[in-house]
């Protein structure tokens, strides 16, 4: 295994709550959407998953990608799981850590090449 980088935010919740829906459909994914939408702390779960976004951003090894293009969702087990939309990304895996209280988000993610 060979660590790339990498990244972490932090976000205050509230910065989420009233979010126009032209700013929400160009930051997250239509499942991200849904699965925000079936919280009931809804601005807590897409804070985290902006600091999500935000931390694999700054740990990739290339600039300028979509956050669209990186997507934050639990697998089968609850864990995060992040997936990078680019070609570039094809051989990088991601190891991410979520947390969020009523007032903050934040997320840590490793990226390495197997």
């Amino acid at each position: 295994m060979e660590i790339i980088n990498i990244g972490t935010d932090i976000e205050e919740v509230s910065r989420f709550k009233d979010l126009d829906t032209k700013v929400l459909n160009r930051l997250f994914t239509e499942e991200e959407l849904k699965y925000s939408d079936a919280k009931k702390n809804k601005a807590e779960h897409l804070a985290v998953r902006y600091c999500a976004k935000e931390a694999v951003y700054k740990a990739l090894p290339f600039d300028k990608i979509a956050f669209k293009k990186i997507q934050v969702l639990n697998d089968k087990s609850g864990a995060p799981k992040v997936t990078v939309k680019d070609k570039r990304a094809k051989d990088l895996c991601f190891k991410i850590s979520l947390s969020h209280t009523k007032n903050f988000a934040q997320a840590v993610v490793l990226v390495y090449k197997k």
